[in-house]
């Protein structure tokens, strides 16, 4: 199930939407995103699937600030990626890290919105 809203810097959220169609939540997550009225004002449009975030623009972003400014790419969105671990990996286990938002984003877009198989992605990468 996939949830996109605008959610300002009171936590308060507006002009929901709830569908099951990715196609449907895309194009409701782009007219939220496209709107330009509320450039530069503290809000954002969020979009989730099954309770997990999937991408938040917000409209007080830089332009090039990749992991918070969705305008004009919204079809890099991972939203047909599968999130989370993966059932079973030789050796594997919960591990938390401490990252920054842009590293976190790097991380999700190597790994297709999967942020622990974009960092195994960097990490192969540096030794290879």
């Amino acid at each position: 199930m996939f949830r996109i809203y605008l959610r300002d810097q009171n936590q308060q959220v507006s002009e929901k939407t709830n569908t099951g169609d990715p196609k449907a939540a895309i194009t409701a997550f782009e007219a939220l995103v496209n709107r330009t009225d509320m450039d530069g004002h503290k809000v954002m449009a969020v979009i989730t699937k099954n309770g997990g975030p999937v991408a938040h623009h917000k409209f007080n972003a830089r332009q090039d600030d990749q992991a918070f400014f969705w305008r004009g790419r919204i079809d890099q969105l991972p939203i047909y990626a599968e999130a989370g671990r993966p059932a079973e990996l030789d050796g594997g286990k919960r591990r938390n890290v401490y990252l920054d938002d842009e590293s976190w984003g790097l991380a999700k877009r190597l790994g297709n919105g999967n942020a622990s198989d974009g960092i195994r992605m960097a990490l192969k990468r540096t030794v290879e």
